[in-house]
């Protein structure tokens, strides 16, 4: 059972403005993403966009970041190749399936507890 306590003073002050304080983030993140649309319609990637004023470096695009793709790889090459890539590893998910509750409990380590607004 979660167990509710009441905040006074610098607590209460501090989780309000932590609530606050996300909620602009989360604003502001929206409206940058809507930003670097407009953006990206104007730019090349690598190109710079100049303040026309100033003269002024202000943004520029870069290009995606390149990522191995396992799926793409099993498609282009050949198949002793890609059985030279492959690696036996422990599941996750079929551990659980596999595992009694208390053996897969204590084999997982548990993060950092959180501060999270509500």
């Amino acid at each position: 059972m979660t167990e509710h306590v009441t905040l006074e003073d610098d607590f209460l002050a501090a989780a309000l403005e932590l609530r606050a304080t996300l909620a602009t983030i989360k604003h502001l993140e929206a409206q940058a993403a809507l930003l670097k649309e407009t953006i990206a319609k104007a730019l090349a990637v690598g190109e710079i966009g100049v303040d026309s004023r100033t003269g002024e470096q202000l943004v520029t695009v870069r290009a995606g970041a390149r990522k191995f793709s396992a799926d793409l790889a099993k498609q282009i090459l050949p198949s002793d190749v890609v059985e030279r890539l492959q690696v036996t590893t422990i599941d996750a998910k079929k551990a659980k399936e596999i595992l009694a509750p208390a053996l897969y409990d204590a084999a997982c380590t548990q993060n950092k507890a959180s501060v999270v607004a509500l």
